[in-house]
């Protein structure tokens, strides 16, 4: 398990089991495995695979491009699902809830 503590500046990705107490300023992106998100990311969070419980801060928008999310803590921008499971706690603080529009491809006979 990576286990994340202090400051850090830049984009961090996980790709296993990881934990995240301290301060990200920049982007934390999730491409597997399980992310415990205690702490504060001052941009966004992209969850491309695994999964995400979310109890800290997030500054920006929280994206579900692929994976299972829970949110139990604040996001000042927008919860966006694209695709995969978001579960936002009535006691949460988000600043919006978008759901992308799935288009249905319609086959044409010739």
């Amino acid at each position: 398990m990576k286990i994340l503590d202090g400051k850090r500046i830049g984009t961090v990705t996980f790709e296993e089991d990881g934990m995240l107490l301290g301060e990200v300023a920049g982007d934390v992106i999730v491409n597997g495995g399980h992310l415990e998100l205690k702490g504060k990311v001052l941009g966004n969070v992209l969850v491309r695979g695994g999964t995400c419980r979310l109890t800290g801060i997030v500054k920006g928008n929280l994206v579900n491009e692929k994976g299972d999310v829970e949110v139990f803590g604040t996001i000042h921008g927008k919860v966006i699902t694209k695709v995969g499971y978001t579960y936002v706690n009535p006691g949460s603080k988000v600043g919006g809830i978008e759901h992308a529009h799935i288009k249905k491809e319609i086959a044409s006979s010739v």
